[in-house]
């Protein structure tokens, strides 16, 4: 990756210590100039994971067409398979990428007055994430912030759908299963205790 791009796709700009990386730059800190590069490495760049990290920024800055092209990354997954790993246990944490990505693009679609749109725009590759999250180990409670936070009760049966995917499974979600129980606490308590007592468990089991 030449300089210009690293630049492009990573650098925070002086003033702006509130972001941890350029994906949580506020609109006033991302000069058009900027953007065009960036959507310049979307289109035109030959290296996929270049392509993938442009998709990225651009969606969490509240661009369409990088949702868009995220959504295609996620598809053609192979292509970017491993580019972000867990920084302690060492699995393949894309997909939380890409998550924290697209609620990042709801916030600043939602800032600039179209919260229904961007509410309709997420759907689809969130719940693809969620049941990816069903089979790998990646966290998702980015998530259950999101559902709690906008009370968009659309995903809550995903979100069961979630618990009963990974509840028998605890050697590989291991703390995934208390996340999603707590969640769902909030939302239907009922359903969480009839979960767990066809699988003669209780929240304790679970606890971290």
């Amino acid at each position: 990756m030449d300089r210009m791009i690293y630049d492009l796709l990573y650098s925070v700009p002086k003033g702006a210590d509130y972001a941890v990386d350029a994906t949580n730059l506020d609109p006033d800190d991302i000069p058009r100039a900027r953007v065009d590069g960036v959507m310049n490495i979307l289109l035109h760049a030959n290296n996929e994971v270049e392509r993938f990290l442009a998709a990225r920024l651009l969606t969490s800055w509240g661009y369409h067409e990088g949702l868009i092209a995220l959504e295609k990354c996620m598809s053609g997954y192979e292509g970017v398979e491993g580019v972000f790993l867990h920084r302690l246990h060492g699995y393949d944490d894309t997909f939380r990428q890409i998550l924290l990505a697209i609620i990042s693009y709801f916030s600043n679609v939602a800032d600039r007055g179209d919260l229904e749109k961007g509410r309709t725009q997420v759907y689809a590759p969130l719940s693809k994430i969620i049941l990816m999250a069903s089979t790998m180990p990646f966290e998702i409670y980015n998530v259950f912030d999101f559902v709690g936070r906008e009370g968009f009760l659309e995903y809550v049966p995903l979100l069961k759908q979630h618990l009963v995917s990974i509840i028998d499974h605890p050697e590989i979600h291991r703390w995934k299963i208390n996340d999603v129980i707590e969640s769902l606490l909030k939302l239907d308590a009922e359903f969480v205790f009839s979960v767990l007592e066809q699988k003669g468990k209780t929240i304790e089991d679970f606890k971290v």
